[in-house]
């Protein structure tokens, strides 16, 4: 995923170099991060609450017009449950919160490896987008859900963020269901941000 693009950056840098034809610049806000969760657990009775991390590539522009049509792109860590706690997961969803201040025009799913048989599907609710992924994913395994590419249009003015959504275990960010390997036991594991993030953010004029 991330190697590819480093592959066709030195491509682009080798051709410019035997050519000497300059690119055009094309401004990208592009900032790998990783973001800590909260994720609350029932055990044997009584909420645990567990440490998370995902880590997320979002691409935007750095800046956009007024009126101007333009795709932000949601690159999710592969999934990889830990064998310790899970023998596999299913109903995966992750959300993201959209610019409050564009407007949503529709999305696309690209890329993705060892999803099985799992269906994947978008929802979009108010400035909130979730992408759901059927599962099963087998515990152990790195399993990269699809890139979710987002298209929207910039308003008149402002600052256009995204950030993970959740704000609790009861409206969560991130989900699976899973199953205990040594008991057998399914269980949900509902997460949400510990701290707000911003994953990309383009100005506009």
């Amino acid at each position: 995923m991330r190697s590819t693009r480093v592959a066709q950056s030195a491509v682009i840098a080798a051709v410019v170099a035997a050519t000497g034809v300059p690119l055009a610049a094309s401004p990208a806000y592009a900032a790998p991060m990783t973001v800590p969760y909260l994720c609350s657990r029932d055990v044997n009775g009584s909420p645990v609450i567990l440490h998370y991390q995902r880590g997320y590539d979002v691409t935007a522009p750095a800046s956009v017009e007024p009126g101007e049509k333009f795709t932000v792109t949601f690159d999710n860590e592969p999934i990889n449950p830990l064998t310790n706690f899970n023998t596999e997961v299913w109903d995966v969803a992750v959300s993201f919160e959209l610019p409050a201040n564009a407007r949503y025009v529709g999305h696309t799913l690209t890329g993705g490896s060892n999803l099985g048989n799992s269906r994947q599907s978008v929802e979009v609710r108010g400035n909130r987008i979730t992408l759901h992924a059927t599962g099963p994913f087998k515990a152990g395994e790195d399993h990269d859900l699809p890139n979710l590419n987002v298209e929207l249009v910039a308003p008149e003015r402002g600052e256009l963020v995204t950030a993970p959504a959740g704000t609790s275990a009861e409206d969560p960010g991130f989900r699976w269901t899973a199953q205990n390997p040594d008991t057998h036991e399914v269980f949900d594991l509902p997460c949400y941000p510990e701290k707000p993030a911003e994953l990309s953010k383009t100005v506009v004029g």
